[in-house]
């Protein structure tokens, strides 16, 4: 079993918001652009984004992290503020407001 330190996560983390970031032609992307990025993610269209979900995206995008479901349930886990084991819309847009701050 592979374990992420703090280092690591925070590393693919950045990984990630940074490919997202790169979705957008605009510095921030207006709540439209971000719901149509959610949409994207939520396969089903529950309006929740899985494990399973944000490892078929980051696939498709080619990013290794998504090659094992453990790393995207560490990803969900991170940004899931209210621990149902799934990111809703609220919570991706404060993922990708966290972001563009960063970046």
């Amino acid at each position: 079993m592979q374990f992420w330190t703090p280092t690591e996560i925070v590393g693919c983390e950045c990984a990630y918001s940074r490919e997202l970031s790169r979705l957008f032609e605009e510095k921030e992307p207006s709540l439209e652009e971000v719901k149509d990025a959610f949409d994207v993610f939520d396969e089903n269209k529950d309006g929740f984004i899985d494990a399973l979900e944000l490892q078929r995206v980051l696939c498709i995008l080619g990013m290794k992290e998504g090659f094992q479901l453990e790393n995207c349930k560490k990803m969900i886990k991170t940004f899931d503020e209210n621990g149902d084991g799934s990111i809703d819309f609220k919570e991706f847009v404060k993922f990708m407001e966290s972001s563009f701050v960063e970046s």
